[in-house]
């Protein structure tokens, strides 16, 4: 079995390159082009981005489904933490998540 190598994520690392912002004349039609990441050891999705709408948001896409999160989970509400990378606070509950991009050989 191949081991899966992963860093800490960063805001920029997630980036989606090419996003849709809802002020755009002409978007792009195509899909976001979204990262492998591990959230909390799960296998996901992430993207940084507006998705078309007018603010930036992260959108986490499991498969299979986040125990907690089901299928899909987004929030306009978070921030890489400076301190320890790779955690992802989010809400205003005082809640985080874990995120690893996962590193192609």
């Amino acid at each position: 079995m191949t081991e899966i190598k992963t860093c800490p994520a960063t805001e920029i690392d997630l980036i989606v390159q090419n996003d849709n912002h809802g002020f755009d004349e002409n978007p792009n039609l195509e899909p976001p082009i979204m990262h492998d990441v591990l959230v909390d050891g799960q296998p996901a999705k992430a993207g940084v981005g507006s998705f078309g709408a007018y603010s930036t948001r992260i959108v986490l896409v499991f498969d299979p489904p986040h125990p907690e999160w089901g299928g899909e989970f987004s929030t306009k509400y978070f921030i890489f933490d400076e301190k320890e990378h790779g955690v992802v606070n989010w809400g205003y509950e005082g809640k985080s998540f874990h995120i690893e991009k996962i590193v192609k050989s």
